[in-house]
């Protein structure tokens, strides 16, 4: 026989549908914070990676002979290379790997422009020979994303370093600028 007068226990259907609800609207605000997440995380991805690929070009122009370093403007014979979701170099445009598995792994492209180094307040447009540092060489690195179409469109239109400059445009590449000194003397010769 059923009580009467005392409470059972448990919830009641309009006590569930309430926390239901409470839940429910925490959970529409925190999926809301998840596209937000997910670019911050991807744009700190593309951070660290363009670090790496930076040392890894850097290593590569240190390794090279004085006289060769100005072949490595893309613009002057140099390469475009290939790097994947890690920054590690995977393949360049010269020898291009035949695996589909190395070709799916590209993530980042990326060119060298090497222009002659000056001292601070001279520009590229207006040279002052006087003022040119000799030994030393300015490295833009220009690192496009493979997968996205207008990223591939703005790394092809991109041929010096006053293209990274145009006013007004937004580029959807990112570039690194770093200076690399001669580091062997002028009498040493080749072996």
């Amino acid at each position: 026989m059923p009580r009467r007068g005392g409470s059972q226990g448990g919830f009641s259907l309009i006590e569930v549908t309430l926390s239901i609800g409470i839940i429910a609207f925490a959970f529409v605000a925190l999926f809301g914070l998840l596209p937000t997440g997910m670019q911050t995380f991807r744009a700190s991805v593309d951070a660290t990676n363009d670090i790496t690929i930076m040392q890894e070009m850097n290593a590569m122009i240190q390794v090279t002979r004085w006289k060769s370093v100005d072949g490595l403007d893309v613009n002057k014979g140099g390469d475009v290379y290939y790097f994947d979701e890690e920054g590690r170099r995977t393949d360049t445009k010269r020898n291009k790997s035949n695996s589909e598995l190395v070709r799916a792994r590209r993530l980042y492209q990326v060119k060298l422009l090497i222009e002659d180094a000056y001292e601070p307040g001279v520009t590229v447009k207006n040279p002052d020979p006087k003022r040119e540092f000799k030994d030393a060489k300015r490295v833009v690195v220009v690192i496009g994303d493979i997968l996205k179409p207008k990223s591939q469109k703005d790394f092809d239109s991109i041929s010096n370093s006053s293209d990274l400059a145009k006013v007004g445009k937004a580029l959807d590449v990112r570039s690194r600028t770093f200076l690399v000194a001669r580091m062997e003397s002028e009498n040493d010769v080749d072996q």
